[in-house]
């Protein structure tokens, strides 16, 4: 932030010269948002530039500058292409894919009326406990949906379902 002197000779000054003051003020290492911090009331960085960019360099600067605060140093770390980064998840076991599709064709045919000992009913159960095992030890969902040979959202739909049941 400026001085309190420069701030207050700022003020006093007409419009077209505080401008240039501002102009020269950053050609000296003032930063647009201390500038604009510290007029009164604080006006927008935007809007310090607006003046800096149009202000007309005419006017003689008489008054010495205040010391500018020093800049921080950055080093720019060269860097080549980001390293993409995947999670490796455990995939569906391949002993365990034939058995899904199996289950999944099977229970294709379960209703909720279907009597709870009814083939398709017994694989319905077996195909969900299969999908929450596999989802519980990190496969991911659309992993088991593509093994099964169904959708991902009815395979999300299922495993959300049982696990509002167990709880």
């Amino acid at each position: 932030m400026l001085p309190e002197d420069e701030i207050r000779f700022l003020q006093a000054l007409p419009t077209p010269q505080m401008h240039a003051r501002l102009a020269y003020l950053h050609e000296n290492g003032w930063s647009l948002a201390s500038l604009a911090r510290s007029m009164n009331p604080p006006r927008a960085k935007t809007t310090v530039h607006y003046w800096v960019r149009n202000s007309s360099n005419s006017f003689e600067q008489r008054r010495a500058l205040p010391e500018a605060p020093a800049k921080s140093i950055m080093c720019v770390i060269p860097s080549l292409k980001p390293v993409k980064v995947r999670s490796i998840a455990p995939k569906v076991p391949p002993d365990l894919r034939d058995q899904l599709r199996e289950l999944a064709d099977a229970s294709k045919k379960y209703r909720a009326r279907t009597p709870p000992n009814a083939p398709s009913a017994v694989a319905n159960r077996t195909l969900t406990n299969i999908a929450f095992e596999l989802y519980s030890t990190g496969v991911p969902v659309a992993d088991i949906a593509s093994a099964a040979g169904i959708t991902y959202r009815a395979m999300s739909r299922r495993i959300k379902n049982y696990g509002a049941e167990q709880s």
